[in-house]
């Protein structure tokens, strides 16, 4: 193949290869054994990865870490703290590190 060829292959067959990648066909192995079976590709495995990565799998991964985000963003926003856990307090100069009382309203006269 002459310098260049590969790319017009690989972007001549976008659309099938997108249609592939979207019905699940998501290893770039998988997908260049369909295509070159298929498809008639001429171009090198590793000339299909390339492309492969640049167009199909990091798209698909910034869509998807994108949509992540967005739910996390909303989820964050929507809790609610209640019934926060008891708070430990640690002095390192103190003896004494968990003070069992800390963040409790009880009197000292009904500890038994």
């Amino acid at each position: 193949m002459q310098r260049g060829e590969a790319k017009i292959e690989f972007y001549s067959n976008i659309n099938y290869l997108k249609k592939e990648f979207e019905n699940g066909c998501v290893v770039s192995k998988f997908l260049y054994e369909k295509a070159k079976l298929e498809k008639n590709f001429k171009m090198t495995y590793n000339q299909f990865n390339k492309y492969f990565n640049d167009e199909l799998k990091n798209i698909h991964n910034q869509t998807k870490t994108a949509q992540i985000s967005m739910n996390d963003n909303k989820s964050i926003n929507t809790i609610e703290f209640k019934n926060e856990p008891v708070k430990l307090q640690i002095k390192p100069n103190n003896k004494k590190v968990f003070d069992a009382k800390f963040g409790k309203k009880f009197n000292d006269d009904d500890i038994l």
